[in-house]
């Protein structure tokens, strides 16, 4: 059995980099994932590499709206949220 068999995570910035990392990880230890980005596509893409159950939803952390929604929405398709990773980030050179 996979130790997380059952648990639903919500990863921010999960389309690529560390974020993608912990998706891979987690969808890899049996959690369903919904991987959340301001690049929707991206998340779709990254979620359809991982396969099911592997979800997207578009955020915005700078937006609390947009936070709430993607909150709402992940609760809505998964029922619940157990595992939550903050891994967006904005990098400016």
């Amino acid at each position: 059995m996979k130790p997380l068999a059952g648990k639903n995570a919500l990863i921010s910035g999960g389309a690529r980099g560390i974020g993608y990392g912990f998706a891979q990880a987690y969808a890899a230890a049996g959690a369903r994932v919904m991987i959340a980005d301001i690049d929707i596509e991206g998340a779709r893409k990254a979620a359809d590499r991982l396969g099911d159950p592997c979800l997207a939803v578009s955020i915005d952390v700078s937006s609390q709206a947009s936070i709430d929604e993607a909150v709402e929405y992940t609760v809505g398709r998964l029922g619940q949220i157990d595992i939550l990773v903050n891994s967006a980030a904005i990098f400016t050179a």
